[in-house]
């Protein structure tokens, strides 16, 4: 009969134990999420993020693999999203970053502005601006 408190006390000591740890651990990634979203808001929802994909890839006129590394041919998903292998990738967040300052420190200050700054604005479905010419001299 003295086993049984020791037993009884060891049993919820393990068990204490094996639920902390549980608890402890860090939440596995699952694919209900995005992952490695650095400029665009982790809890993006999935409807917003794909139209934002749509609305880069109608200013640049790329498609998906301008930036994202694909995954072997017949591979579900097409694309290794969360990779960061290509440097048009690092060029876009930066891009983005670029066009939210600008739009923050200076369009908004701007009453008579009618419009945003995006990606639209300079590229124009090129993955290039186009470079202003140099006006022609004055001939005055």
């Amino acid at each position: 009969m003295r086993w049984k408190p020791i037993v009884l006390a060891t049993s919820l000591f393990l068990g204490c134990t094996a639920v902390r740890q549980q608890t402890a651990r860090p939440p596995a990634a699952d694919d209900l999420h995005f992952h490695n979203l650095q400029v665009l808001p982790a809890n993006i929802p999935r409807e917003e993020l794909l139209e934002t994909m749509r609305r880069f890839k109608q200013a640049m006129g790329k498609d998906c693999g301008h930036c994202h590394v694909p995954n072997p041919p017949g591979s579900d998903p097409k694309y290794d999203f969360p990779n960061d292998a290509k440097r048009e990738k690092q060029s876009a967040r930066t891009m983005i970053l670029m066009t939210r300052n600008i739009n923050a420190q200076y369009v908004s200050k701007v009453q008579e502005a009618l419009t945003t700054v995006t990606c639209w604005t300079c590229h124009r479905g090129s993955p290039q601006p186009d470079v202003v010419p140099s006006l022609p001299p004055d001939t005055r």
